[in-house]
């Protein structure tokens, strides 16, 4: 099991808060919270229900034994909403939560037959496509390597690439990690 404190700064995170406010808000030292966050400290029982208290969840959540509804997002297959920026062949529907926060961006995109992505892309952290359906051709700086469908690539994504669909409409989830997309 992860340490409770490690909960504590996700949800922190995703509330929104600076250390200092949630040092505040549960009338503990900023320091202490940020070893416990850290797993070098633990806090008592009476300083983990002022610390749930002040992060709008429940005791049990930190512990592990809950879900808070503030860590989970779900994109039902119903609600995605695809985008086409002006003078691109392919469109595109954000699955991860907009919270600007380092984590995880994720994507599907769908490209019609033959469409290209014009613009090479390139930014920190990794890069992961899950080919969906179809085939598309992803060119990494001097090579490129066609995949299909239940094939899976994984490349750092300072490594110039692009993509085009082959012969058909394709769909890729598209997984960027360890970075803010560019």
């Amino acid at each position: 099991m992860k340490h409770p404190g490690e909960l504590v700064r996700a949800l922190r995170q995703r509330r929104g808060l600076t250390l200092e406010e949630l040092a505040i808000r549960s009338g503990m030292s900023k320091g202490h919270l940020s070893r416990f966050e850290r797993g070098e400290k633990s806090v008592s029982v009476a300083g983990l229900m002022r610390v749930s208290q002040a992060l709008h969840t429940s005791a049990a959540a930190l512990l592990g034994e809950q879900v808070d509804k503030g860590l989970l997002h779900v994109v039902r297959a119903g609600d995605r909403h695809y985008r086409r920026e002006k003078g691109t062949e392919y469109d595109y529907a954000a699955l991860s939560s907009a919270n600007g926060e380092d984590g995880p961006t994720a994507l599907i995109v769908r490209l019609s037959s033959e469409a290209v992505v014009k613009e090479a892309a390139f930014h920190s952290g990794d890069e992961i496509f899950f080919v969906l359906s179809g085939a598309i051709e992803i060119e990494l700086a001097d090579q490129s390597i066609i995949v299909r469908e239940g094939d899976f690539v994984q490349f750092p994504g300072l490594i110039k690439h692009r993509l085009r669909s082959v012969g058909s409409d394709a769909q890729v989830l598209i997984v960027v990690t360890g970075a803010n997309s560019e």
